[in-house]
């Protein structure tokens, strides 16, 4: 679709694009139900990795989150094999531990998380402190009329007198600024979409694959975003399925964002093997 010089960093931020969400999902779909056992197989056993390093004190929690990020991508090793229209093997979903995948990957998906949950978490903070004099007044008026433990909500009430108050003038700025950083958070989280498909398909380093994806994405971001809440709609469907549904919606959104990918980036021309 592209030819060579189409495909660095430069070229990618400046494609001429259209989003067509219908024909993602559909793609999508064409791409999981190629090897649904396999992506179904490969959640499966990301998803018991996970319960059991969880449930290690002190160093499992730390190698799950690095884990989290090469088990992403493998999702879409594997996708873009199927992409190519060639028969993926199992092994593709391990793709980053391999040929020099696993800095680059690794360090990608810590960016994004550390970007996205930053503001996320301190919109939280924000909210937090200008809710404190709510929070308040709702417990003592609870204690007053006996609808909670009443030792409990002295304790808490005793807690929340001991932290610093803001004057209540500051409460509305407060909750602009939550509300501000909230949005650089999802802004973010949607605009490196393709960052980490980047590093797996054009092998860009970290800074090019992020910058890429946020420029890109950037210029139709509200399509993005829209293509991100319809996968949040089937997850959400997947989980009110006594969430058995997610073992289908977490690996076929991996295949709708390839083929979003496949339709505005394309594929690199020359086929490399990533075993």
């Amino acid at each position: 679709m592209y030819g060579e010089s189409e495909h660095t960093p430069q070229a990618i931020a400046g494609r001429s694009y259209q989003v067509r969400i219908g024909q993602y999902l559909t793609e999508g779909w064409q791409i999981f139900s190629t090897q649904p056992l396999a992506y179904i197989g490969f959640f499966i056993l990301v998803s018991m990795v996970n319960v059991v390093l969880n449930n290690i004190p002190g160093a499992g929690l730390v190698v799950s989150t690095i884990l989290a990020g090469l088990f992403s991508a493998g999702y879409y090793f594997f996708g873009f094999q199927i992409a190519r229209n060639q028969r993926p093997e199992f092994t593709h979903f391990f793709g980053a531990f391999k040929n020099n995948y696993f800095l680059p990957v690794f360090l990608t998906n810590l960016i994004i998380s550390l970007i996205t949950n930053l503001f996320v978490l301190s919109a939280g903070v924000l909210f937090l402190v200008a809710g404190l004099p709510f929070l308040q007044s709702v417990l003592e008026q609870g204690a007053v009329e006996g609808a909670a433990s009443e030792a409990d909500t002295r304790q808490l009430l005793t807690l929340l007198d001991q932290l610093p108050r803001f004057p209540e003038v500051l409460t509305p700025v407060l909750i602009l600024g939550g509300i501000l950083l909230l949005l650089l958070g999802i802004y973010f989280g949607v605009a490196y979409l393709f960052a980490l498909p980047l590093v797996v398909e054009h092998r860009f380093d970290v800074w090019p694959a992020l910058e890429t994806s946020r420029r890109l994405i950037s210029r139709s971001w509200w399509s993005f975003f829209f293509l991100n809440v319809s996968i949040i709609f089937f997850h959400i469907l997947g989980l009110c399925l006594c969430g058995v549904g997610l073992l289908v919606t977490i690996p076929w959104s991996s295949c709708v964002i390839v083929a979003a990918y496949r339709d505005i980036i394309g594929l690199i021309p020359s086929i490399r093997d990533t075993n």
